[in-house]
């Protein structure tokens, strides 16, 4: 007999419990889904099964109870494939140690061969005579864990490509802030992660407040059916203070409401394709022998700021004196000397954000953004114009005194004008320079 805890409802609408004795029916069971059996629990005949309902046939291929009895013996332990009993064996009297219930996933042991994964929930019964029996029931879980294997094989990809090329995965739960890191995050930066290097950019109005958790690599996958997307290349600063650089990619997920709810992204390893670029750069954008900035590269610059901004500018063309004398009685390694010692004099003259440029032979410029009509402008002309001159000629290693400079400049109240046009106002000025003498400076201002 089995008690049974019937509910119904009374005229009222109040719900009321009824207990009744029933004889519990093949039927009733055999219409409950998925496979249902019974074994005992304890003594001699532990582990005989006395009761298997059709869906449990149908599980292990067998149309008939007795090639169902062939194939297991009637015993738990033969439901199961013979490579997982021990594990199963092992899981159950654990789990049966603390409490009445157990679950365990397996392999049936199926003649066939085919491979059916299966969820069993067990609990422990003992009934009025006092015989232990354990009650289960078994799920097809055989497509779910073919959806975790791929998953697996998804995160053992996504381990191995972040191990591979040294990139940092994060995942953040935005309701609580919890934060898992994936990677060698310290090995790469030299410090543990903080909130600004993994919140790059701010995509909500609510409070962030990130608890951070380091891992080992782990599995992960990513899925992102839709939210705000960010790429960009940036730097951290590590425990040395100096710039780390990698390519920041993440995605936001909102909710229906267009709260935050996941925020999951990673850090790309770019610091030496960075550094080789930056080298690159520098290169082609660098005079190889002042390294200051080239013609092509100032120009672009100042075409720039022409076309970007509306303030004040100065624009200054440089001209060393008597430059081809000293080429002719020093020779040219002399002369390349001089160049250099110019352009370090012109780039500690001015601010580090002016273009100071070598735009040929003995021909360097200036381009100071900001920079517009008055004693600023005078002092910095009367500054450049005596040269990088140190003193007597007994005082130079190449027996010599320093040239002095030609300038011709223009300063401008406002932009609107061309390069081309400030060039060649330049240039003009510059003539006008020449002809007055040596460390002359002329200064033209255009409204």
């Amino acid at each position: 007999m089995t008690v049974f805890h019937r509910l119904s409802r009374g005229a009222d609408g109040a719900m009321s419990e009824e207990v009744v004795n029933a004889e519990v029916s093949r039927e009733f069971l055999e219409r409950i889904p998925g496979g249902l059996f019974r074994y005992r629990a304890e003594g001699e005949r532990a582990g005989q099964i006395d009761y298997v309902s059709k869906d449990l046939l149908t599980m292990f291929g067998c149309d008939t109870y007795d090639k169902f009895a062939k194939l297991t013996g009637c015993l738990f332990i033969g439901l199961v494939h013979p490579d997982d009993r021990e594990r199963v064996e092992r899981e159950i009297d654990a789990q049966i140690a603390v409490g009445d219930a157990d679950q365990v996933t397996y392999r049936l042991n199926r003649a066939d061969g085919k491979t059916v994964w299966v969820d069993d929930r067990g609990r422990f019964v003992r009934d009025s005579d006092g015989t232990a029996w354990f009650y289960v029931t078994l799920v097809d879980i055989t497509e779910k864990v073919g959806y975790q294997r791929q998953m697996e094989r998804g995160n053992e990809r996504l381990e191995i490509l972040t191990a591979l090329s040294n990139d940092v995965v994060f995942d953040v739960d935005c309701p609580s802030g919890a934060t898992e890191v994936f990677g060698d995050f310290e090995g790469r930066f030299g410090r543990k992660p903080q909130m600004s290097d993994i919140v790059l950019r701010r995509r909500c109005q609510g409070e962030c407040c990130l608890d951070i958790s380091c891992f080992d690599i782990e599995p992960m996958m990513q899925r992102v059916a839709q939210g705000s997307f960010v790429e960009c290349e940036t730097s951290i600063l590590d425990s040395d203070e100096q710039p780390i650089w990698f390519r920041y990619q993440s995605f936001v997920q909102f909710d229906e409401e267009g709260n935050p709810v996941r925020h999951v992204g990673r850090l790309l390893d770019t610091h030496e394709m960075v550094l080789r670029e930056n080298q690159f750069r520098r290169k082609a954008e660098h005079d190889s022998l002042t390294q200051l900035y080239n013609r092509e590269a100032a120009t672009t610059r100042i075409e720039e700021f022409l076309a970007d901004d509306e303030g004040p500018c100065s624009f200054l063309i440089i001209d060393v004196d008597d430059f081809k004398h000293i080429n002719d009685r020093f020779g040219h390694p002399e002369g390349d000397r001089v160049l250099r010692e110019i352009g370090s004099f012109l780039g500690k003259v001015m601010r580090k954000e002016d273009v100071v440029a070598r735009f040929g032979g003995d021909e360097f410029t200036i381009f100071a953004k900001g920079l517009g009509p008055g004693p600023a402008i005078e002092n910095i002309l009367a500054r450049i114009a005596q040269g990088p001159s140190t003193g007597s000629a007994d005082d130079e290693p190449c027996g010599f005194v320093m040239p002095t400079l030609s300038i011709g400049a223009v300063t401008c109240v406002s932009t609107g004008r061309t390069f081309e046009e400030i060039y060649q106002a330049a240039d003009e000025t510059l003539y006008e320079a020449k002809r007055a003498g040596k460390a002359q400076a002329k200064l033209r201002v255009l409204e």
